[in-house]
């Protein structure tokens, strides 16, 4: 009985061993609390499209998967990506949580023991980031979708297509019908899926062994909507035409990399029209006399780096987007030229890891103001000061877990305080906004990066 004992532990522990390397866990996470000057909950002032991230909310992702098939002809996984956001139960005391799944797909590769892959699902389907201001400036795509492509050493060329259609009477409508058998059926009776096709091509020099590392990104997408119908009142005699529509977007990013520490550069630029200016898990907001989305626009150049040595860092990034939408108009507030960029420098003393980071938002439409009929750019300009404690052999820009203090003052000049309503809202009363708060932030587990 001892020896079977013994036999069953270690096959046991033997099996274990087997599941350890074929999981897959990792997380991204950021909890924390804050005040403003008057003891209210405190907010980031923003007024561009994509602004600084250190003063974002509670936001969390997990990621559970698992190497399902490894042979010489395929290494196949699974993935699945759950993200909770909003406030938690201990702050509002709700029970409930704003929960998504923003990821489900599976990946096989090496296909026939070459560097073929092919993936199909959900999924978030991203390249680099500028991380101080949150965004990806030119490919980032959230779609229901199948991409195939093949690896070399230095070179990439995934092929994805993909589809969305939104809970949006742009998209979909669901009519409740007579039924001979029941008091009534429901049917969906607009369906417009938004059909997104890209291509990437990136090619790498160099990067081995701690050497200079230089990649080139050339990306492309399309994007294409169906013409569909809109029922406009419950006698179903009255019907709104919607118009296929089209859009397209090319960009191209250069990268540098082992420069310095964690060093690294990338720039990018990109041209989107049409619909492809506009995100797609979000509607054109804007519409030519054919009610198409053909004519919009989005011009977009951006940055972002890391330098580092052992006692010293900076980290940094910026964007510059051009917006014009498509209603034939030449003044129009609608139309802007927005401007970010944020620079972060720290010291690395062993876990202590102080931080100041600089930022400044600027936005300029191209007309009057709905209610001032004034021309004015907004501006914010913010400096906050960050002691943190890192938890890492080596301490740098990227590591976490993080602990850190905020203090931040925010100054909006008069163009960023009429952003706000005029009546019924303190913002709009506030030039300067201080920020106090405590957070966490962590990744674990997952790729991405040099």
């Amino acid at each position: 009985m001892r020896r079977v004992c013994i036999l069953l532990i270690l096959v046991g522990v033997a099996h274990a061993g087997s599941l350890e390397e074929d999981f897959i866990f990792g997380s991204y996470g950021r909890v924390g609390f804050s005040f403003d000057q008057e003891g209210r909950s405190g907010r980031p002032s923003q007024i561009v499209h994509y602004g600084p991230r250190l003063m974002g909310g509670d936001y969390l992702e997990v990621d559970l998967g698992y190497w399902a098939y490894r042979s010489k002809q395929a290494q196949v996984k699974t993935l699945i990506t759950t993200a909770y956001a909003g406030d938690f139960f201990h702050y509002d005391g709700q029970w409930d949580a704003s929960i998504a799944v923003r990821q489900a797909y599976l990946e096989a590769e090496k296909l026939y023991g070459t560097g073929a892959f092919v993936w199909l699902g959900s999924r978030m389907y991203r390249g680099d980031d500028i991380y101080l201001l949150d965004v990806w400036p030119m490919d980032e795509l959230n779609t229901l979708g199948l991409a195939a492509g093949y690896r070399w050493a230095k070179r990439d060329v995934p092929l994805h297509s993909g589809v969305t259609r939104l809970e949006d009477k742009f998209q979909l409508q669901r009519l409740t019908v007579p039924d001979p058998n029941t008091f009534g059926q429901e049917v969906i009776y607009l369906d417009r899926q938004r059909s997104v096709t890209s291509l990437k091509l990136e090619q790498r020099w160099g990067g081995d062994g701690g050497a200079l590392g230089v990649k080139l990104k050339l990306y492309g997408e399309l994007h294409v909507l169906p013409k569909g119908e809109r029922v406009l009142s419950d006698t179903y005699e009255e019907a709104w035409p919607l118009p296929d529509d089209t859009g397209y977007m090319l960009g191209a990013q250069l990268g540098l990399w082992n420069f310095a520490r964690n060093g690294h550069l990338n720039v990018w630029l990109r041209y989107a029209s049409g619909l492809a200016a506009y995100d797609e898990l979000s509607v054109p907001k804007s519409f030519n006399q054919d009610r198409r989305a053909v004519d919009n626009s989005e011009l977009r150049a951006a940055f972002s780096g890391n330098w580092e040595s052992k006692t010293f860092g900076v980290l940094f990034g910026g964007y510059l987007r051009v917006f014009e939408d498509g209603d034939g108009q030449d003044e129009d507030y609608d139309d802007t030229q927005d401007f970010a960029a944020a620079i972060r420098p720290q010291l690395f003393l062993g876990m202590f890891t102080p931080a100041v980071e600089a930022s400044v938002q600027y936005s300029r439409p191209n007309g009057l103001h709905p209610l001032t009929l004034k021309q004015e750019a907004a501006s914010v300009y913010q400096l906050a000061f960050i002691p943190a404690l890192t938890f890492a052999d080596e301490p740098g820009s990227y590591s976490r877990p993080q602990l850190r203090l905020i203090y931040a003052i925010s100054l909006l000049n008069d163009a960023a305080l009429d952003r706000y309503p005029a009546v019924g809202d303190f913002r709009h009363e506030e030039p300067t906004v201080h920020f106090i708060g405590a957070q966490a932030e962590w990744w674990f587990g997952r790729g991405g990066g040099y």
